[in-house]
């Protein structure tokens, strides 16, 4: 695997030698609208308390702010919480990942729904659920439907969807390993960007999220009957961790653990000085 982490630095540093992304801002279309409208509107088991509907009825009343921008290889629509555009878009970090997963064919279609509930484990002992973890969803060899409904961790949602909608699952291992497998590179690629490919400070982030991943997990089995079945949420926290390990790329410090709280998001918080070189406020999450 050493081999193969190298071959994506080395693809990393390649993609920030090349020129920034240029975005241009456009008007959403009736396409877009009747997309969101479809998707939003439909009860979903991984979105029961209904985030999508929520914010496209504000979006629909104007009671949010919202814009859309294109680049040569996709679209964004973001959807705000409110009126003041908290949340702020790494829009060059993800025009450069948008670039990595380009065919140079079908552009990918984004829609954000910026809300900004976190991610936080139940109370003790009560089952995590859909509600406690997801943020996102496609459509398999879809390039035109990804749909995030949290601002909180987006960055890595949307490479995860990204793997889906370019068909790299292997379906014939199964939802959940699919799931798991898609999880497990998606947070590799994740730190690979920040680090921008420099090996010394991917392998520094590689610590804190293999330290985050570990102790996050050790609470995730207390709120699971059988933490080595593939019952909810295995596929996104028990089953990443072996797939790590399998890959033997686990790099915990000998240091004590990064404390994860309550907290349910899946890529150790980026520093104030990582938002800072990704151009985005301290209080955004969406980096």
């Amino acid at each position: 695997m050493t081999a193969l982490i190298d071959v994506i630095l080395d693809k990393i540093q390649d993609e920030y030698h090349k020129e920034d992304i240029s975005w241009t801002h456009t008007a959403i279309t009736k396409d877009d609208y009747s997309f969101l409208e479809g998707e939003c509107m439909q009860y979903s088991e991984f979105d029961p308390y209904n985030a999508r509907k929520n914010m496209f009825l504000r979006m629909k009343n104007a009671q949010v702010s919202y814009e859309m921008r294109k680049c040569k290889y996709g679209q964004i629509c973001v959807v705000y919480e409110d009126l003041n555009q908290s949340e702020d878009v790494p829009w060059s970090l993800w025009g450069r990942i948008l670039r990595m997963f380009s065919d140079h064919s079908t552009p990918f279609k984004i829609y954000l729904l910026a809300n900004t509930h976190v991610r936080e484990f139940p109370k003790r002992n009560v089952e995590i659920k859909p509600e406690n973890i997801n943020g996102g969803y496609t459509y398999p060899c879809r390039r035109d439907s990804i749909l995030i409904y949290r601002a909180e961790d987006a960055t890595r949602v949307l490479i995860h969807e990204l793997m889906h909608a370019s068909c790299l699952d292997k379906t014939e291992n199964g939802i959940d390993m699919v799931e798991a497998e898609t999880e497990a590179w998606a947070e590799l690629i994740y730190i690979a960007f920040l680090s921008q490919g420099k090996r010394h400070f991917f392998l520094k982030l590689l610590e804190n999220q293999s330290n985050w991943m570990i102790e996050q997990n050790r609470k995730v089995k207390n709120h699971m009957k059988n933490p080595e079945s593939m019952e909810f949420p295995w596929r996104y926290t028990i089953g990443k961790e072996n797939i790590w390990r399998k890959w033997n790329i686990l790099s915990p410090s000998s240091s004590a653990a990064h404390q994860v709280g309550s907290s349910l998001r899946l890529t150790y918080p980026p520093s104030n000085s990582l938002k800072h070189t990704f151009h985005v406020s301290k209080h955004s999450t969406i980096l």
